[in-house]
């Protein structure tokens, strides 16, 4: 296998940056119970441009997948950072030159249409849909104090919620510079979304957490929430799914690092189904995890019952990265009552650096796990009941970069 290599490095000096036809090989499962309407993989072929391909499958991917092979394919100018799934339609997070922006791809048997584009200023942006004609988006271009409203039927941007008087009483002499988004969700009627205050070096003013909740019946702002310990929220990207909604609709909030010069420290926090603030009796701290500093996660959680399923280093990243290209970035269940860790050992160990981002997610009761390091790229599935793990599909070449049902 070829093998392509990105180095997850350059994605945090990235973000530092930014914030101061058909073959045999391509089968798919007979069973199409597997999904409803189907699924979709976003593959990066080309590590130096970030440049892919995203493949609709009616049915779940099995076998040997061939991105360049693939049928209904489309070619992808940025497959780093993917999208989401609503309606029965997919949300890229770019055009397919790799424009930043929303780009609405409607899905009908196993192909997928181009229905619509809205351009976004800032490279690495969150939103979110919660109604076939109610969405949200932020634009640090366009406000560093409001997230911008769309309609995804229409695909057109409809107006913002400026909560610049909400801020201010947060607005020290050390804040230079404020920020909406890294992560954006929608749960029981309320959306979720960090804020930030930054200084003049780029690091967070105060060690806390802000998130703005906001009501999504009248487009109005009902709090925001603060937790005493400064956690970069999602982290940006939504393929690395670093937040997580229980079916019951309980948000978990992870992230891998708080100040970038504070070093690698994964945590999690919760807020319970509805509510507009942080749950202050629940958090994990990785570190615990691994029994020293360091804790790495490179996705999750996903969340099935009183479990959490992450991918994270089994031990700690050096504050230089001088052991960033370790493959040991293992699969975890962790049980959200009693916050212990147990790694699943049948599904192999990743690599950090130069490999695959995709996290951990839910299809049909199992646990998708893409699984990349210097010899195989794929995916594995994981059964919570029987606490088993089996080879999902493998790829031919390139990096997985998301795996989303189609809803």
């Amino acid at each position: 296998m070829k093998k392509v290599s990105f180095n997850i490095l350059s994605i945090l000096t990235l973000v530092i940056t930014f914030l101061a036809s058909c073959s045999n090989d391509d089968a798919v499962a007979p069973d199409d119970t597997i999904n409803k309407n189907g699924v979709a993989l976003w593959i990066v072929t080309d590590p130096n441009t970030s440049s892919g391909v995203l493949i609709p499958s009616s049915t779940m991917f099995e076998g040997e997948v061939n991105p360049t092979t693939a049928p209904n394919t489309i070619q992808l100018g940025a497959a780093r950072t993917a999208g989401i799934s609503y309606g029965n339609a997919i949300y890229n997070t770019s055009n397919t030159v790799g424009d930043s922006g929303i780009q609405k791809f409607e899905y009908n048997s196993g192909s997928l249409t181009t229905k619509g584009f809205i351009a976004v200023g800032e490279s690495r942006f969150t939103f979110e849909i919660v109604s076939d004609t109610k969405g949200y988006y932020t634009d640090s271009e366009r406000s560093t104090t409001a997230i911008q409203t769309f309609n995804p039927k229409t695909m057109q941007r409809t107006g913002e919620i400026d909560i610049a008087s909400a801020m201010a009483p947060f607005i020290t002499e050390n804040v230079t510079r404020t920020r909406i988004g890294s992560f954006m969700i929608e749960s029981k009627g309320k959306l979720y979304t960090q804020v930030f205050f930054f200084d003049a070096d780029g690091n967070h003013v105060n060690d806390v957490s802000y998130v703005a909740v906001f009501d999504t019946d009248t487009n109005t702002l009902l709090n925001i929430a603060s937790y005493n310990d400064y956690v970069w929220l999602g982290f940006e990207r939504k393929n690395s799914n670093y937040i997580g909604k229980d079916e019951n609709g309980d948000l978990y909030l992870s992230g891998t690092v708080g100040n970038m010069v504070d070093g690698m420290h994964a945590r999690c926090l919760r807020i319970k189904a509805g509510a507009t603030e942080f749950d202050t009796t629940w958090n994990l701290d990785f570190n615990d995890f691994i029994g020293t500093s360091g804790s790495f996660s490179l996705g999750g959680p996903a969340v099935i019952g009183d479990k959490l399923y992450i991918k994270m280093k089994s031990t700690g990243m050096n504050p230089d990265y001088s052991n960033i290209a370790e493959e040991n970035v293992d699969a975890y269940e962790i049980d959200i009552n009693t916050k212990v860790a147990t790694k699943i050992n049948d599904i192999p160990s990743s690599g950090a650096s130069t490999f695959s981002i995709s996290a951990p997610l839910v299809i049909n009761g199992n646990v998708y796990f893409s699984v990349s390091n210097s010899s195989y790229q794929g995916y594995y599935s994981y059964d919570p009941v029987s606490k088993t793990s089996t080879e999902a599909f493998t790829l031919t070449g390139g990096l997985a970069s998301q795996l989303i049902e189609i809803n």
